[in-house]
C-alpha cells in the first residue's frame, strides 16, 4: 500500500477571500484538512472533499437552504474541529455553494497565533526538503521566506557563526468587525444600512461570512448580528431579497440565542452530522481491493461494520483502524484499537454519554453535555450519544466492546442467515422423504418447538415463518446431504449466539461466511 497523502483538500470559494484559518483575508488556493498521524490507509479526497460524504452534504444543504431563503445563521463547531482547520474548510464548501458571498477578513493576525503549529496541522516533507528545512532554523532564525536564504544559510554553516534569534513582530492592531466589512463593501459609512440600502435598489444581496474564532470582541460580533437582523427587517427586505450573515464560531465565541427571532434567523450545530453511512461510504473509496472468493468479500464486509461501529463519529479513525485489523477475537481489535486512538488528557468519566434517546435526536447537544460537545469529546451517532475517541471501549472488564462487534455482525449477518431461511424452505417441498413424511408432519415437528414451558404452545407460525431452529429440530425429516446439514446447523448456531448478543468468534466468523456464500442446491 502507498503512502498516503497526509491532506485532504477542498476548494475555496470562487471569487471569494478565505480567512484559511490565519484571519488575513488572503486567498489561499486549498484548504487544508487533517487526518490522523497513526499510521495506515487515509483517505486521498478530491477536490470536494469530505463535503462529498452524505452525513456532511446533508448538513450543508440545510445552511444552504436556510442562507438562500434569506435567514441569518449561527453555525457552531466544536472547538478541536477549529483548532484543526476543519471548520474551515466546510465553511469554505458552504461559501464554494453561494454567489455573492463576502467573507470578512479575521481580526486575528498571524503575530497573535501560536508561532508553532501543532504537529497534527504540518505539512511532512520529503526527506530531501526536510534536510534542507532543518539548515535553515540555525540559531534559531527561520530563512525559509528569505530569498536568499538558501545561500546565507550556507554560509552560517560553513563558518559556525551564530545568528541572533530574531524579535517577533509588534502586534498588527485589529480594526473592528463593522470597519473591515464596509471595506470589503467599499463603503465609508455603516455596511450594515449600506448592505440593506444595495438590496432595497433591487441589487442581488450578498451573504457575510464571519468565522468568530478570527474575531478578538466576541461583543462586537454579537451586536453587528443582532443589528443586522434587526435593520434588514425594519427595511421591510425579506425571503431571498435580503442580505444574510453567517457567523461560524465556537461555542465560547458567541451567546447561544445572539440571534434573537428565530422566524428570521437560524442556529445550526455540527452535532449529528457524521453517521454510519459516511463511514462505509469513506471505506468504500478507499477499497482494499476485489476478490474472486465470495466468502471473503463477506468476512471483510463484516469486519468494516464492526470497524464503522467501534469507530462511531470519530471517523478519521476507520481506515485507520481498518488497515490495522486483520481481523480476529476482541482482545486483537482491542488491541489493534488501542493503537490507534489519540493520546487523552481528560479522563472520560467526566464524559458520561446521557442515555436518553431525545439527546440523541435533538438538533443541537443537551445542557447536561455541551460542554463535552464543545471540547470534541462527545457526539449523536446512530441515534445514541457516543464517545468521539472511546478510549473506554479498552477498558477489558467492559463489555461495551463486545456489545458493539455484536451491534455489527448482527447488522450483516442476520439479514443473510434470514435470506438462507427463506430459500430452504421453498425447497422443502423438494427435500421432504417422500413416502415417509408429509409437510403436514414436517410442520407440526418444527411447530413443537414453539410450547412454552407449561406445556400450551403460542400462535403457531405457518410455513414460510418457521424459523431455523424449527427447520433444524425437523431435519431428520428432509433428505439432506452432509454438506446442506452441516449449512443448517452453522445457521442454527450463529442465529442463536447472536440473538444472545453474542459475537461470533473469528473461526465461527469464516465458517459462516462459506456457508452464507453457498447455495443450497450446491453439491
Amino acid at each position: 500500500m502507498t503512502a498516503a497523502d497526509p491532506w485532504v483538500r477542498g476548494a475555496v470559494p470562487k471569487g471569494a477571500q478565505s480567512s484559511g484559518g490565519n484571519g488575513s483575508g488572503a486567498q489561499v488556493p486549498k484548504a487544508r484538512v487533517p487526518v490522523p498521524e497513526s499510521g495506515g490507509a487515509t483517505w486521498q479526497g478530491d477536490d470536494e472533499g469530505l463535503a462529498r460524504l452524505p452525513g456532511p452534504r446533508r448538513h450543508l444543504d440545510l445552511l444552504e437552504a436556510d442562507l438562500l431563503s434569506g435567514r441569518s445563521c449561527v453555525w457552531y463547531f466544536p472547538d478541536p474541529f477549529v483548532e484543526s482547520g476543519r471548520a474551515d474548510f466546510f465553511v469554505d464548501e458552504l461559501a464554494h455553494r453561494m454567489e455573492g458571498v463576502i467573507a470578512v477578513p479575521g481580526a486575528v493576525s498571524l503575530t497573535d497565533r501560536d508561532p508553532e503549529p501543532p504537529p497534527s496541522s504540518r505539512v511532512p516533507l520529503p526527506d530531501s526538503l526536510a534536510s534542507l528545512d532543518a539548515t535553515r532554523s540555525v540559531g534559531g532564525a527561520d530563512f525559509q521566506d528569505d530569498p536568499y536564504g538558501d545561500l546565507l544559510s550556507d554560509l552560517v554553516v560553513a563558518i559556525g557563526a551564530e545568528i541572533p534569534k530574531a524579535s517577533p513582530s509588534a502586534p498588527v492592531p485589529a480594526s473592528t468587525l463593522q470597519d473591515r466589512l464596509a471595506k470589503e463593501l467599499g463603503v465609508t459609512g455603516d455596511p450594515v444600512v449600506a448592505l440593506a440600502d444595495q438590496a432595497a435598489a433591487g441589487l442581488a444581496p450578498h451573504t457575510v461570512f464571519v468565522r468568530c474564532w478570527n474575531e478578538t470582541s466576541h461583543e462586537e460580533a454579537a451586536r453587528v448580528l443582532r443589528v443586522a437582523v434587526a435593520t434588514f427587517h425594519e427595511a421591510g427586505l425579506s425571503g431571498r431579497a435580503q442580505p444574510r450573515f453567517l457567523f461560524a464560531a465556537r461555542a465560547g465565541d458567541l451567546p447561544r440565542h445572539v440571534l434573537g427571532d428565530p422566524s428570521r434567523s437560524s442556529v445550526h450545530w455540527w452535532w449529528k452530522v457524521w453517521n454510519r453511512l459516511d463511514t462505509e461510504v469513506l471505506m468504500a473509496w478507499q477499497s482494499r481491493g476485489h476478490t474472486d472468493n465470495p466468502a471473503g468479500a463477506l468476512l471483510r464486509r463484516v469486519m468494516d461494520a464492526v470497524v464503522a461501529e467501534v469507530c462511531g463519529p470519530d471517523i478519521d479513525r476507520a481506515l485507520v483502524l481498518r488497515d490495522a485489523w486483520g481481523g480476529g477475537d476482541l482482545d486483537s481489535l482491542r488491541a489493534a484499537l488501542a493503537g490507534v486512538l489519540p493520546d487523552e488528557q481528560l479522563t472520560e468519566a467526566e464524559y458520561e454519554p446521557s442515555v436518553r434517546m431525545s439527546a440523541a435526536h435533538a438538533w443541537a447537544p443537551d445542557a447536561e453535555i455541551h460542554d463535552a460537545w464543545a471540547d470534541g469529546a462527545v457526539d449523536s451517532w446512530d441515534g445514541r450519544i457516543r464517545l468521539v475517541h472511546g478510549r473506554r471501549l479498552l477498558d477489558s472488564r467492559s463489555h461495551e466492546l463486545r456489545v458493539l462487534v455484536c451491534h455489527a455482525q448482527n447488522r450483516v449477518l442476520l439479514p443473510l442467515i434470514e435470506e438462507a431461511r427463506t430459500a430452504l424452505i421453498h425447497l422443502l417441498p423438494e427435500l421432504l422423504r417422500k413416502g415417509r413424511h408429509s409437510l403436514e408432519d414436517f410442520c407440526a415437528k418444527a411447530r413443537s418447538q414453539y410450547k412454552n414451558k407449561n406445556g400450551g404452545t403460542t400462535a403457531l407460525p405457518d410455513l414460510h415463518e418457521l424459523e431455523i431452529g424449527g427447520l433444524s429440530a425437523a431435519a431428520y425429516m428432509l433428505n439432506l446431504t452432509s454438506s446442506q446439514r452441516h449449512r443448517l446447523r452453522s445457521l442454527h448456531t450463529a442465529r442463536n449466539t447472536l440473538s444472545h448478543r453474542t459475537p461470533l468468534g473469528h473461526e465461527d466468523l469464516v465458517a459462516l461466511t462459506k456457508v452464507l456464500t453457498t447455495d443450497w442446491t450446491a453439491k
